[in-house]
């Protein structure tokens, strides 16, 4: 497995334009453009690591340090530090430090976070469990084991075991085991079991306390027709954890195990994987079968007076229901901008297509007042609702996300996650087969393989229908020129209307012009769209915490602040260059980050603009800031 960078333009794999080469899974070594190099001594080759690690952001002098020397820094560490520095680039050939930069506070290597074998590997991953999750074996096995094949030794095996060190191993090689079992099922479900028995049976010596790998031995044995071997690994693993954790099998080997002793088909196995013996005598009588499971319905309530969106209805509907459609489908947009309303209301329009029920879990992503929760408590809430007892709820992530996808694979459930804030929280989160998917999200969340849906903000027409179906069609009819005053106010964005909406329904005798005329005063619109629990300034305050989250934060909201208070009609990147002092290069990097995160919008390449509700509260940030570096 190999970390590449490359020149720009230049393919990876290519042999022209290759800047350098670095292969990290494994010993250490570089590529000259002929052989295989090493990398000088241990130390600088773990300072590598650890700019490799943290690539795309700076690694400080001093976490440099305490990196390399843990226990009692030499007094000459800095200086030690920057011969290290110097020694890569002349290794790396880069005398003008092009790929390892120096930057105020530490050091920082420059790479394409696409431009690596990690990178290539989650790609591919992604790619093969969503093909999982639409039933589609062949695929997903071809794809995991295309990135399974990246592979080829433990990563940073000649470094030093720094923390960071050792805890990107830990992660690389959780990522690598889950990637395995993900394969591994692909396998059973096209009838692979017999020839995956072997490396099934290393595994579950490797790693004795993953359920889901006892699962997939009982069920390949099985399908191999070695039923005393599949129930002497039932006893086997029920030893393990007994002995070990003083718990009992969790509810899916439990009923692999009835089903053997019953000789029914195991739960998720494909026909193939049922072996024929067994087939042929339960064909002589009725087959004996667990009671179904109560379809869970999670759905929250659908959205009163759904108006709009009629368009996007549609076009998500084939994307779930058709059967080149994706099924699973990310619904994107900026704060406010109805992404849970569409989902929740497309949700229940859904439900006789997923007949095997709903899953629902608000991951909590866009709520300022919520922490986000962590994929084992989302994956422990949907397991209870799949009828796990709590305390078989496994604890380990990875194991809780294999007995998730176990348990629904085949049992056509709709999952919605709502809020979703990165690939990270969500991608554990992904059912078995046959099962389809729903996420919201500020982020586009494209390396999960999903087909994702953009949002736009509503037209006047939209939102005058929302208007009316929340405030009242009749009062929207008598007063269309305060209506119109209102919705234009709210910039099409749904829940600014529905703010609108709900002052208005609270004052049933009061002319819309009243409302109008307050939304039409810039200096206090977000303090009119606020009620109850629901503030303008809170969807933003999200998108705002969130971005002061990502590497480099306070340079994006920096640059946020200027742009609200410059009010420029159009963002050209010279002008973004010349507002955050920054080259021209690096300020595009930055437009395009506050792109991702929904901030600015862009109807072409090198433009952009920011709607001006946003820009009023970027406004109101960047006086706050103002106010409170000059101690007013």
């Amino acid at each position: 497995m190999e970390i590449v960078l490359v020149s720009a333009g230049a393919r990876i794999g290519e042999a022209t334009g290759v800047h350098m080469r670095l292969q990290v899974l494994g010993p250490m070594r570089f590529w000259t453009g002929c052989d295989w190099a090493p990398i000088p001594s241990p130390r600088p080759r773990t300072l590598l690591a650890l700019l490799t690690i943290g690539a795309g952001r700076p690694i400080t002098t001093e976490r440099m340090i305490a990196e390399l020397w843990p226990a009692k820094p030499p007094p000459t560490a800095a200086t030690l530090l920057r011969g290290y520095i110097l020694q890569l680039r002349r290794a790396l050939g880069d005398d003008g430090g092009e790929t390892i930069i120096t930057r105020a506070s530490g050091y920082e290597i420059r790479r394409a976070a696409d431009e690596t074998d990690v990178a290539r590997f989650d790609a591919l991953t992604a790619q093969g469990r969503t093909a999982l999750v639409k039933g589609a074996a062949g695929e997903a096995h071809r794809l995991l084991s295309q990135a399974l094949a990246l592979w080829r030794g433990e990563p940073y095996s000649d470094t030093l075991p720094t923390s960071a060190v050792t805890a990107e191993v830990s992660r690389l090689g959780e990522r690598r085991l889950t990637a395995a079992e993900a394969r591994i099922e692909a396998g059973l479900l096209q009838g692979r079991g017999p020839e995956l028995i072997h490396e099934l049976q290393c595994l579950t010596r490797e790693h004795p306390l993953r359920e889901g790998l006892w699962a997939q031995l009982v069920r390949a044995l099985y399908a191999a027709d070695r039923r005393a071997d599949a129930l002497d690994s039932y006893r086997r693993a029920r030893q393990t954890l007994v002995t070990e954790l003083g718990l009992e099998p969790g509810p899916e080997l439990r009923e692999l195990h009835q089903a053997i002793l019953e000789g029914r088909s195991l739960p998720g196995a494909s026909a193939s994987a049922r072996p024929a013996a067994i087939s042929s005598a339960t064909q002589d009588g009725p087959a004996s079968a667990s009671p179904p499971l109560k379809p869970p319905l999670e759905l929250p309530r659908d959205v009163p007076a759904f108006a709009g969106r009629q368009q996007d209805l549609a076009s998500l509907q084939r994307l779930m229901t058709d059967p080149g459609g994706s099924s699973a489908v990310v619904i994107t947009g900026g704060g406010g901008m109805g992404k849970s309303a569409l989902a929740i209301h497309l949700a229940h329009r859904l439900r006789d297509h997923f007949p095997g029920g709903q899953l629902y879990v608000d991951v909590q992503g866009s709520r300022e007042e919520a922490t986000p929760l962590q994929p084992t408590e989302a994956l422990a809430r949907m397991l209870r609702a799949l009828g796990v007892a709590p305390a078989d709820v496994p604890a380990e992530p990875a194991e809780a996300a294999t007995r998730f996808r176990s348990l629904t694979s085949g049992r056509d459930l709709l999952v919605l996650l709502d809020n979703a804030v990165d690939t990270a929280q969500v991608e554990p989160l992904l059912p078995g087969e046959r099962c389809g998917v729903l996420m919201t999200g500020r982020r586009s969340l494209t390396t999960l393989g999903c087909a994702v849906h953009h949002l736009n903000a509503l037209s006047e027409q939209e939102s005058l229908a929302m208007l009316g179906s929340l405030a009242g069609e009749e009062r929207v009819r008598a007063d269309t020129d305060g209506a119109r005053r209102i919705v234009g106010s709210c910039q099409g964005l749904p829940l600014a209307v529905r703010i609108a909406a709900a002052r208005l329904t609270s004052r049933p005798h009061w002319p819309l012009g009243w409302l109008a005329d307050k939304l039409e005063n810039e200096q206090h619109r977000l303090d009119e769209l606020q009620i109850d629990d629901l503030s303008l300034r809170s969807a933003f305050a999200v998108s705002l915490r969130d971005l002061e989250g990502d590497p480099g934060g306070q340079e994006l909201t920096r640059l946020l602040r200027r742009l609200a208070l410059c009010r420029p009609p159009q963002v050209t990147i010279p002008l973004a260059a010349t507002i955050s002092g920054t080259a021209p290069d690096q300020a595009e990097k930055l437009l395009d980050r506050l792109l991702d995160a929904r901030l600015l919008e862009s109807p072409e390449p090198g433009r952009y603009q920011m709607p001006d509700l946003l820009r009023l509260f970027a406004e109101e940030q960047a006086l706050r800031h103002i106010s409170r570096v000059s101690g007013i």
